[in-house]
């Protein structure tokens, strides 16, 4: 049977968009304004990410902690703001490279 495997890049002021986005959509707290400068996998638990915001205003930056699901829900929600189609049916992840987030799609 075929199958498709694709990938969707969003690089890090995409990523800050889409997590905005999902926190307005599900009235929780806001991350800082800023930029996104590094994703990672959170070291005790590979069902969570680190996302660090630089605010390039003062130069602080802050840790925040989300959920893979969180994070696949945000980028989803920002391809139908794009009009991205994506499958109901696929299998949805989220990886991690060094200048952006990918969203993989397997059907």
């Amino acid at each position: 049977m075929p199958r498709e495997d694709r990938r969707i890049y969003f690089e890090f002021q995409e990523t800050y968009k889409a997590i905005y986005a999902l926190c307005v959509q599900n009235q929780i707290k806001k991350p800082q304004p800023g930029m996104v400068t590094a994703v990672l996998q959170h070291a005790g638990d590979p069902q969570k990410a680190i996302v660090r915001i630089e605010n390039v205003h003062d130069k602080t930056s802050q840790d925040i902690e989300f959920t893979r699901d969180f994070i696949a829900a945000a980028l989803m929600l920002y391809c139908r703001t794009l009009r991205i189609p994506l499958p109901k049916s696929a299998q949805k992840s989220v990886e991690y490279a060094v200048d952006s987030v990918i969203l993989r799609v397997q059907i």
